[in-house]
């Protein structure tokens, strides 16, 4: 437990002003009396551990099986099973609150985000308070170096906040300022004993803007190297930049947070005036209402003229779609607009309560034939281009090949030539997909008795979604933290994350069959690789019949492959979509028109963040649908 007077000698314990000869507090000494936590990883875990989540949850699931063990073994003598489950139902309405109102869950998880907001609070505090005069002698003789709301509010306004030399050499060499500085690191180093999660946590990211504040308070920086955050070094290990300059970039940074309230990311990333989504005005079409799910429909903007194409985009289901219009300058509808297309994308909104039993039978083939129909409606001249991001394009694969199924019996005309999929994943297996990792996570975490006991009216919610997305990206909490404290002393670079911020902590709920089938048919089964995926039809010979994906061979289709190798979500391995499927003879090397194309970058799974890999994006998506494939021909196999 952290004693920060023991480490003063005690003949220097009373008086004011400081007595002659009183040790001046250096950048060492502060980081020793902040002490060491699991927010320092001492361990060196390379991965995120939240132990008491999961020992709740060992627990719960321990409690649930027996429940419903001792229902069954007493069933035969008519004991209701209720009276041996009774125990959940608080905590399944617990958590079907939770859902509703956007909440994570789990309680230990809300805590901790508590103590994150407490933590970011105190930063604020301890930033502004260094940016005002110093205590008066008077005061500080009566021991008064609290700042109250009215000293506060009379602060300076936040764009000119700068920290004060005097309030920093008073808290390093004044007595009186080193106790008060104590007891604001005792305050921090309290709440790291709170929290519940070890490793690479959000927390630890917090903590390194703390250990630069106190390089900033000193005027000094740490003597280990490895202990001075988000300094980077040269090829030849020295330092880029002087210490007065490493210096300065930390105060830039922590003033920029504290002006823009940004030092708690999750709380900036909803709150924020700069956390808005979306580029472009559109409009929901009419009729296209199928319970929350929503056909949008982007008009061009002025004096862009039509080129005679229309462009459908299938997002993901369990982000939102504005995935594809984050922010002007980050937004492929803004950059496809240019070309004039009619663009359309579907919306799938946030379940609620009545979808929760609605499978991928509804998401992947009835959502897609009543917008493409309604497409077809309003331009019955145009070929459709599709352009799908990750699982969008995982169920329309399967979707395309059906309708082209449809076609051949119905004699009706696809009218969609080309296919634009981004980190789009359709292998799944343990040797080539990549997929192993997250396959593994599924098959030792996932429950799916859990899943349906507390989720199967209120749809899963974001927060368990992005937990199994953690467990294959190690430390990403720390990560996404940590760059977005390290670039914050550059101008604009925290108001420019905000939207991408908003949308990765404003993920949308996941209707529960539909979840289910998903992580069994598709994750585990393997079923639209293996040829064993299942789809209605209005045609009683295919209706309830497994796809015949190798249509897509026969049907003159180009597709458009983007993968990234530092994709953890969507490994190059899984995405074989352009390799086994459409014209994808040559298609390798782009050296034909009309064919397939494979794209391989150093990427990760939301490139469209960057305005630079975005560019690069549209360039190469443009180049392939200028390449058009001859007309749908109904060919035989």
């Amino acid at each position: 437990m952290f004693t920060p007077f023991n480490a003063l000698p005690s003949q220097h314990m009373s008086g004011y002003p400081l007595m002659s000869g009183f040790p001046r507090f250096s950048a060492d000494f502060l980081e020793t009396a902040l002490g060491v936590s699991s927010a320092d990883n001492p361990s060196h875990l390379k991965e995120t551990h939240h132990w008491l989540s999961n020992l709740n949850g060992h627990f719960l699931k321990q409690m649930v099986a027996l429940s419903q063990f001792q229902g069954q073994l007493f069933r035969p003598f008519g004991v209701p099973e209720n009276l041996f489950n009774a125990w959940m139902q608080p905590l399944i309405k617990l958590s079907e609150q939770a859902v509703e109102q956007g909440q994570n869950p789990d309680l230990v998880a809300q805590d901790n985000q508590g103590i994150e907001a407490s933590y970011a609070r105190r930063l604020k505090d301890l930033v502004t308070r260094l940016t005002q005069p110093p205590p008066s002698v008077a005061l500080a003789a009566y021991g008064t170096t609290k700042i109250d709301a009215a000293t506060l509010e009379t602060a300076q306004p936040a764009s000119e906040l700068q920290l004060n030399p005097a309030t920093c050499r008073w808290a390093c060499e004044q007595f009186a300022g080193q106790l008060w500085l104590l007891n604001q690191l005792q305050g921090f180093q309290r709440l790291e004993w709170q929290y519940h999660s070890t490793g690479q946590t959000r927390l630890a990211a917090m903590k390194n803007l703390l250990r630069s504040l106190l390089q900033v308070i000193s005027q000094e920086v740490f003597s280990a190297s490895e202990r001075q955050p988000y300094r980077k070094a040269k090829p030849d290990g020295q330092w880029r930049e002087s210490d007065q300059q490493y210096l300065q970039d930390c105060a830039t940074r922590l003033l920029t947070l504290a002006q823009q309230d940004a030092f708690d990311v999750r709380r900036y990333a909803l709150n924020s005036p700069h956390a808005t989504l979306g580029a472009s005005p559109w409009q929901t079409v009419p009729g296209s209402e199928l319970y929350s799910v929503r056909l949008r429909h982007y008009p061009r903007p002025e004096g862009i003229a039509a080129n005679g194409k229309t462009l459908y985009l299938a997002s993901p289901m369990i982000n939102r779609c504005e995935i594809f219009d984050l922010a002007p300058g980050k937004s492929v509808i803004e950059g496809m607009l240019q070309q004039g297309y009619d663009l359309y994308l579907v919306d799938y909104g946030n379940p609620g309560p009545d979808q929760s039993e609605l499978g991928l039978e509804f998401y992947g083939k009835q959502v897609h034939d009543t917008y493409l129909d309604l497409i077809l409606q309003r331009h019955p001249e145009q070929d459709i281009n599709v352009m799908a991001y990750c699982m969008g394009g995982t169920l329309f694969i399967p979707y395309l090949a059906r309708r082209i199924e449809e076609a051949r019996l119905t004699g009706k005309d696809v009218r969609i030539r080309q296919v634009v999929l981004m980190t789009t994943p359709v292998l799944f297996d343990d040797d080539n997909s990549g997929h192993k990792p997250m396959r593994d996570v599924i098959r030792q975490q996932y429950d799916a008795n859990i899943m349906q006991t507390f989720f199967s009216h209120s749809n899963v919610p974001p927060q368990t979604l992005e937990l199994g997305m953690h467990e294959i990206q190690p430390g990403v909490s720390q990560t996404v933290a940590e760059g977005f404290y390290g670039r914050a002393h550059y101008p604009g670079a925290v108001q420019d994350a905000a939207p991408f911020l908003h949308w990765l902590h404003n993920g949308t709920r996941f209707p529960a069959r539909a979840h289910q089938e998903w992580i069994q048919r598709i994750f585990l089964d393997n079923e639209i690789w293996e040829g064993h995926y299942c789809l209605p039809s209005p045609c009683p010979e295919l209706d309830g019949q497994p796809v015949n994906m190798d249509v897509l061979n026969h049907a003159d289709l180009a597709l458009f492959d983007y993968r990234g190798q530092r994709d953890p979500i969507a490994p190059v391995g899984s995405c074989k979509t352009s390799e086994r499927w459409g014209r994808k003879a040559d298609n390798q090397q782009m050296n034909r028109g009309g064919l397939n194309r494979t794209i391989e970058k150093n990427i990760g799974h939301i490139f469209v963040v960057s305005q630079t890999l975005l560019a690069e994006f549209l360039e190469a998506v443009n180049d392939f649908l200028q390449d058009e494939p001859p007309a749908y021909q109904n060919t035989p196999e």
